[in-house]
């Protein structure tokens, strides 16, 4: 079965590493990882990519997260629901079975929206009588564990010796070292050895959190009073309207 990996930002592609070389998926990336610096850091993920033999698709222009963020304050839906129609043209001529992405997590606006897109997505290609297997994975480590593995979950166990690549690999992404360490510290190497991807049968799922807001809304708050950011993006004024604009 032919598979579309859909990420939210560039580098998430090393959490699915097994994926990679062993599904052989194409990759598309939402946005170019830029951050607060507006660096790129796209040409590492494509590089990463290219160098197992796979393709890393532009259906469109990857995002900066600037730009992103900026669209979500604006509440401006229209770039998105481009995107989601390149995503079905893309789906339509390549011939994909199975998409896997980002989870909904309410850790990242741009996870999430991967996500929305996804599901939104997903349901077009139903509606339309296509049979679409549709999975996710866990980006945060505050919501991994063996909680979120089920009879309907893709689960790899990585050799000794793919352990070493994928390991070579985080390694070799300069511009992630901060993420790596940050796991490796926190988990040790087990974190690295198993990958989990689970199946997404409920398309209309706008949050699943159980605190009052997201994180990146308690987050961005903190953020704004240190007057780091401008303004926050709330997930019921700013996330809620455009997870809906894309799921209906």
């Amino acid at each position: 079965m032919k598979t579309l990996l859909f990420v939210g930002h560039p580098g998430h592609e090393l959490l699915a590493y097994k994926l990679l070389i062993t599904e052989k998926p194409d990759v598309v990336y939402l946005t170019t990882g830029s951050g607060n610096r507006n660096q790129s850091r796209l040409h590492e993920s494509i590089a990463l990519v290219n160098s197992l033999g796979l393709k890393a698709l532009s259906p469109f222009e990857p995002f900066s997260d600037r730009q992103i963020y900026d669209l979500i304050l604006e509440g401006d839906h229209k770039p998105f629901l481009v995107l989601l129609d390149s995503l079905e043209d893309l789906w339509r001529s390549e011939g994909y079975g199975r998409i896997v992405g980002d989870a909904l997590e309410g850790f990242n606006p741009s996870h999430d929206i991967c996500r929305y897109l996804i599901n939104g997505l997903v349901s077009r290609l139903t509606s339309k009588n296509k049979e679409v297997e549709n999975y996710d994975f866990l980006q945060d480590e505050l919501h991994k564990g063996q909680d979120s593995i089920n009879e309907n979950s893709i689960v790899f166990d990585l050799s000794e010796d793919e352990m070493r690549e994928k390991l070579k690999a985080c390694v070799d992404y300069a511009e992630l070292k901060f993420e790596v360490d940050r796991f490796m510290d926190s988990f040790g190497l087990d974190f690295f050895r198993k990958e989990c991807f689970r199946k997404i049968t409920d398309l209309t799922k706008v949050s699943n959190w159980e605190t009052e807001v997201p994180f990146y809304e308690e987050h961005g708050r903190r953020r704004v009073k240190e007057g780091v950011y401008k303004r926050l993006i709330s997930f019921n004024e700013n996330m809620k309207p455009l997870a809906q604009a894309l799921l209906q």
